[in-house]
């Protein structure tokens, strides 16, 4: 069956790239972003769809100098990413590199301590919220992707010369502010129900760029949050995304299927998210009766997203976010969370609030905030110097913006793993 699977891979890929050489790529980008949301539930619940060949499985591993070399004799392997990598001694060391290339790329130690300047686009381009917790303890997302293409605008319009890494990086903070706040337990706890609302998938999003974004993502979440779900609940899945799943879910284990479930109807959701939820705390769109938020005038988010216009094609119109419920902006988590976000930001995050252009910080350079933020490390261009060492990331300064936020709960010690905001 594994071997199907690679062969339509492969039939993708050379159909994929025909046809954008032809000038014709709508047919193959359907096919590759619905394969990519795929791919992205499916790596997040715990199958890796890149697996190889498991020989030397057992001949090598373990927690502590698991031989990689020199770089990692004496670092210490978190116990998620040996978990997810099934004991297979090679898929645990490039799972290492890759989760320790990223903690680098994206100062991972002090991203709950530094100002976010693409938080309020991000969420105003790409709909998702913080939604309370589940029966178990467990954090809630909601997640409405689409429309890529739009929030990729958005972004450049805004200065973000690499969109891309600037969502990664959004993402990054928003799950390490969950493990940190909502549900900072240890293995085998410490996870997330994710809800995915695909009716936002249109033809918008088989662009090339969009696809490569997409991808990007599913790759970052892999690497980055390895057995930190506790299920995803795919909902309004488009037509063709139960094809690929009646196909591929053969490929995963039974434990994996229990954690991903697809939705078709509002009863389905229901009854599925009742398994993990109060009635009470399901959105009215999935058949349950939260009402959280409502006031619409005393939503903080809401203000924020009136100023934000899409203006992606014929009249400006408000962006996605501003459409959404008030379960996607007032619940009580996702209220701390834009509190939080806003003190890192002294106030000013996102940058332009309409205006176009990146706001000021508490610094008073708000091209040298971008260029921390989009350089790919933790060195500022200016100075060379580490967040470390000057400007808004010092320690001293993080720890005098946790201390009055509250940001990075119990996962600011910096313990197991720099922090165990993932680990």
């Amino acid at each position: 069956m594994w071997q199907a699977f690679v062969a339509l891979v492969q039939l993708l890929k050379l159909l994929d790239r025909l046809a954008w050489f032809l000038g014709r790529g709508a047919l193959a980008g359907i096919l590759w972003t619905i394969l990519a949301v795929w791919r992205l539930a499916l790596q997040c619940a715990g199958l890796d769809v890149d697996r190889k060949s498991r020989r030397g499985a057992h001949d090598r591993g373990g927690r502590r100098g698991a031989n990689f070399g020199d770089a990692f004799a004496t670092t210490e392997v978190p116990e998620r990413i040996v978990l997810s990598s099934r004991g297979d001694a090679n898929k645990l060391e490039a799972k290492m590199r890759g989760w320790t290339r990223w903690r680098e790329d994206y100062d991972i130690d002090n991203i709950l301590a530094t100002p976010k300047p693409s938080f309020e686009v991000v969420k105003a381009f790409y709909p998702h919220a913080l939604h309370g917790k589940t029966k178990s303890g467990h954090a809630i997302q909601m997640e409405a992707p689409g429309q890529f293409s739009k929030l990729i605008k958005a972004l450049r319009d805004r200065g973000f010369a690499n969109p891309t890494r600037a969502v990664v990086e959004h993402v990054s903070f928003v799950m390490s502010y969950a493990f940190a706040n909502v549900d900072p337990r240890n293995l085998p706890n410490g996870r997330i129900l994710r809800i995915i609302d695909m009716s936002r998938m249109d033809l918008a999003d088989t662009t090339y760029e969009a696809f490569m974004f997409l991808k990007t993502m599913a790759s970052s979440v892999s690497i980055a949050f390895p057995e930190r779900v506790h299920r995803v609940v795919i909902v309004n899945p488009p037509s063709g995304f139960g094809v690929l799943w009646s196909v591929f879910s053969p490929l995963a284990s039974p434990s994996t299927l229990a954690r991903v479930k697809v939705c078709k109807t509002t009863e389905e959701a229901r009854r599925v998210l009742e398994e993990d939820m109060d009635i009470r705390d399901i959105p009215r769109e999935y058949g349950g009766r939260c009402t959280c938020g409502g006031n619409r005038r005393g939503s903080p988010a809401l203000k924020i997203f009136g100023t934000f216009r899409d203006t992606g094609g014929g009249d400006a119109q408000l962006c996605p976010s501003a459409s959404m419920s008030s379960c996607w902006r007032d619940e009580a988590l996702e209220r701390e969370l834009w509190r939080d976000a806003a003190a890192l930001n002294a106030g000013s995050s996102g940058g332009s609030r309409g205006s176009g252009r990146e706001r000021r910080g508490k610094s008073g350079d708000s091209r040298g905030e971008r260029l921390r933020s989009e350089a790919g490390t933790p060195k500022t261009r200016r100075t060379g110097k580490t967040r470390g060492e000057t400007g808004t990331g010092t320690k001293g300064g993080a720890r005098e913006r946790r201390k009055r936020t509250g940001v990075g709960g119990e996962g600011a010690s910096g313990s197991e793993a720099s922090g165990s905001w993932f680990w």
